[in-house]
């Protein structure tokens, strides 16, 4: 059976499609691309996650319409933000309407990355996630952290809410209120991994039903149907280029740990002087890793994020040029699928995870040539993160 993910930006395609590559590797394509029938398990980034909900709709919908016969015969999973950024109702909508599905299971929570839902309300490091520093985010969906009313806002048919109590009933019961027959979205509490599980478990014996939710639920439903894998081993070597466009605190603090320790980097600043990457060259071929990212200011909108983006991107490609990094990481989603593009790069193909919210693999840029990637949402892990998988490389 196949499975197929949809995703509304690159990183996001790859945190959820990287748990399912425990058998075989996962094609990650970035639309108009589309995987074919060779492809077990497969991932599709729409990159919709910056645009209105109308347009967001339309981008899934024609995804959707090329994936031929994994649309309605296999598995079908609608991977979305844990913090619920992005056109999530009209995008959940839309995969229904063309799918011809019925009803979604909908749960964003990511427990390893402090995301879960109780009482239907999206709470981030055990706050509502609007009054995080997501809630500053422009794709974030205003001043509520109501999961069923983020839905509303873009989805046509009823939504309800499965609480605790019921997520944890045990598997008959929880089945029973994923039923109940009608068109709707279902959003589900989650509260740790075994609550996830329960509801990979359920969800598993009623086909008609799109999954979707974040790594997290990725996670279990790869555990569920036997493509989960061990943690992915990162390959020997310390020259690694690590690409960071995230203004998220999480990615600020781990670039700044790596600063801290002597890793050398590139902070583009606002100007429009071509950047020096001399430096970082250098590093890499001594075999030291290096960083690029952005400088201090912040990007207000997305055009100006998109922008700075693809200045990281094609200071990255020249250093490529120059040198042969061992592992070129890309954190955020606008910086990868800029890099993506600036490679180019014609998928992804994932081996698996080393970690919590982190996807290990390659981009095939054609003619048997393929760059070995690591790739992070801006918003995941501890200040020492980068440090910690650079010492499990050395």
């Amino acid at each position: 059976m196949h499975t197929t993910l949809l995703a509304d930006d690159l990183t996001g395609a790859c945190d959820a499609g990287a748990p399912f590559a425990g058998r075989s590797r996962v094609g990650v394509f970035v639309a108009p691309a589309s995987p074919g029938a060779e492809w077990n398990v497969a991932a599709v980034d729409t990159e919709t996650r910056a645009v209105e909900p109308r347009e967001a709709a339309g981008g899934v919908r024609a995804a959707a319409g090329r994936l031929g016969t994994r649309l309605t015969r296999g598995l079908l999973f609608k991977k979305v933000d844990s913090t619920l950024r992005g056109a999530v109702g009209a995008e959940l909508e839309a995969l229904l309407s063309a799918s011809g599905r019925p009803r979604a299971l909908l749960c964003p929570a990511f427990p390893d990355q402090r995301r879960t839902v109780v009482r239907g309300t999206l709470l981030v490091g055990g706050a509502p996630a609007h009054r995080s520093p997501v809630g500053r985010d422009p794709a974030y969906p205003g001043s509520t952290s109501d999961v069923a009313e983020i839905v509303r806002g873009g989805a046509l048919r009823p939504v309800c809410v499965v609480t605790l109590d019921r997520v944890r009933a045990g598997r008959e019961a929880l089945a029973r209120a994923l039923d109940g027959g009608g068109e709707r979205i279902i959003v589900a509490d989650a509260e740790t991994d075994a609550d996830l599980e329960a509801l990979a478990g359920a969800a598993l014996a009623a086909p008609e039903l799109v999954l979707a939710g974040s790594a997290g639920l990725a996670g279990a439903v790869a555990a569920a149907v036997g493509c989960a894998g061990p943690p992915v081993a990162l390959s020997a070597g310390r020259a690694w280029l690590i690409v960071a466009g995230s203004l998220h605190p999480a990615t600020r603090a781990q670039i700044d740990a790596l600063e801290a320790a002597g890793v050398k980097g590139l902070r583009l600043d606002d100007d429009a002087r071509d950047p020096g990457c001399r430096v970082l060259v250098e590093a890499i071929r001594s075999g030291h890793p290096a960083f690029i990212t952005t400088g201090e200011a912040a990007c207000p909108t997305l055009p100006a994020r998109a922008a700075t983006a693809s200045r990281l991107a094609e200071a990255a490609a020249r250093v490529l040029a120059g040198s042969h990094p061992d592992l070129i990481v890309a954190t955020g989603g606008e910086t990868a699928l800029a890099l993506f593009r600036a490679v180019g790069a014609e998928r992804l193909e994932l081996a698996g995870a080393p970690a919590s919210g982190l996807a290990l693999g390659e981009a095939i840029v054609g003619a048997g040539r393929a760059l070995p990637l690591l790739t992070k949402a801006g918003g995941f892990g501890a200040p020492d993160l980068l440090l910690t998988l650079l010492g499990r490389a050395a």
